[in-house]
């Protein structure tokens, strides 16, 4: 027992020996230490949780150092449209049977999935669940599964994003902005016309890597709308086809709330074998009826060609744009007509004006200078943001050799979009439309038809 006493007495000198040295020690290792533990509580203090919820940019798990990131987002689009009035409708009762006074649709119902995987590298997939299957190889008018989005992608510091895979060609302002941020429900007509499309090829996208004023897009690609699927949309195969297309764009910020966006696209498609190709447009824009005012097809086609200027500004609560857009077909010689051409090469445009002014919440149309078109709408007013809109858009397709007749038509678009918030809003757009020809409502040469119609979305993104 005293031999334990001992020893504990022993130990104890030797704490409150090692108690006394510490006490004595450098004051400047103590100092040090200090100051690592408080840059420690900062840096912990910094760090966000893994797991956040963005709005209007979805769900996202995020690695500390941001190199890795997971993301889903969607949205979803419940549409509802009207045939208010038109000579071709009530002249002729059964044409009216055929299109529908009324319809309904899921407009989109689509998934997003994003993420990181170190070092610059990323990917996207986004299925579409509201997909017309009849617009593609199904004659059954069913809805199925499409794939808008499905690529693998590298950052490239200075350089910019090179991505490979289905993506959404370089376009005008109106394709290369998303259709969560739209301002009426669709694109104008002359977007469906020339068929701007995701195609499956290389894509390189500047990416703010020079700065926030310019911006380019380019791809090269191969297929038609849809390539995933290699669908058939004409009688062109789509393994028979490649596409070149750039977009280049210019945004100058004047001042908070008020900038100006200057920028072009052109597109070539090389179609091989002078196989043909469909050109086709929806009257006054209208996709729930899928009423068409142009649904051709042009022979004998070369190569095909589109583009054009555009511009946009933007200053408080006004937001105003103006694009132009032209088409033309090369033809090549029609092997029973002796190696002569049966048809002259093929000229189209299309334009649109438009005008969008928030009367109620203080919300404003954002420039995107990374993407070339608009970013959508920020609604911070607990009652919600009113706007009022207005477009007026041509589209000049008028050629006889356009299946019977082309078409050459006119639409005075106008509307009301409130946004509850920056997630959730539902548009109104009222629609009069004059069309001279028009493949899609008549095959008469020289005949006039108007139609007026009414839509309405309710939109959510997440």
């Amino acid at each position: 027992m005293k031999k334990i006493f001992g020893t504990i007495i022993a130990f104890s000198g030797v704490g409150v020996a090692a108690m006394f040295n510490a006490a004595h020690a450098d004051q400047a290792q103590i100092d040090a230490l200090q100051n690592a533990v408080l840059e420690l509580k900062q840096e912990m203090s910094k760090e966000k949780s893994k797991a956040y919820f963005n709005k209007g940019k979805g769900l996202s798990i995020k690695s500390n150092d941001g190199k890795y990131e997971f993301q889903i987002k969607g949205r979803l689009m419940a549409d509802f449209s009207a045939i208010l009035g038109g000579n071709d409708v009530l002249s002729n009762p059964s044409r009216a049977d055929s299109i529908g006074t009324y319809g309904n649709e899921f407009r989109r119902a689509r998934f997003s999935i994003k993420g990181k995987i170190g070092d610059g590298w990323g990917f996207a997939f986004q299925p579409d669940f509201a997909e017309t299957v009849a617009d593609n190889t199904n004659s059954t008018g069913a809805k199925g599964v499409d794939v808008k989005d499905a690529l693998i992608y590298k950052g490239i510091k200075g350089i910019g994003k090179i991505s490979i895979g289905n993506v959404k060609s370089a376009g005008g302002m109106w394709e290369n902005t998303s259709s969560n941020s739209l301002l009426f429900m669709e694109r104008p007509m002359y977007n469906e016309a020339a068929n701007l499309a995701h195609r499956w090829g290389i894509h390189y996208d500047t990416a703010g890597a020079f700065g926030k004023p310019f911006h380019l897009k380019a791809t090269l690609g191969a297929g038609a709308e849809g390539a995933w699927r290699q669908e058939q949309e004409d009688s062109d195969t789509v393994e028979d086809r490649w596409v070149a297309s750039v977009a280049a764009h210019y945004t100058q910020t004047l001042g908070k709330k008020h900038s100006l966006l200057i920028g072009g696209s052109w597109t070539y498609e090389n179609l091989s074998d002078g196989n043909a190709r469909d050109v086709e447009a929806r009257a006054n824009g209208v996709h729930t009826l899928g009423e068409k005012i142009q649904d051709g097809a042009l022979a004998d086609i070369e190569d095909y060609s589109y583009g054009g200027p555009q511009i946009a500004y933007t200053n408080g609560p006004l937001f105003a744009a103006a694009e132009y857009y032209y088409v033309r077909a090369s033809r090549v010689a029609n092997n029973s007509d002796m190696g002569q051409k049966q048809f002259d090469d093929f000229t189209a445009n299309g334009y649109s004006a438009f005008v969008h002014y928030f009367v109620q919440g203080g919300a404003n149309v954002k420039i995107n200078n990374k993407k070339g078109g608009i970013s959508g709408v920020k609604c911070r007013s607990p009652t919600g943001c009113t706007a009022v809109k207005l477009m007026f858009e041509g589209l000049n397709f008028a050629q006889d050799e356009l299946s019977l007749t082309g078409t050459d038509g006119k639409v005075l678009h106008w509307g009301i979009n409130h946004y509850f918030n920056s997630n959730v809003r539902i548009m109104v757009d009222m629609a009069r439309g004059i069309y001279n020809n028009g493949t899609g409502l008549d095959s008469i040469h020289g005949a006039t038809h108007n139609m007026t119609s009414l839509q309405t979305r309710l939109h959510l993104k997440f």
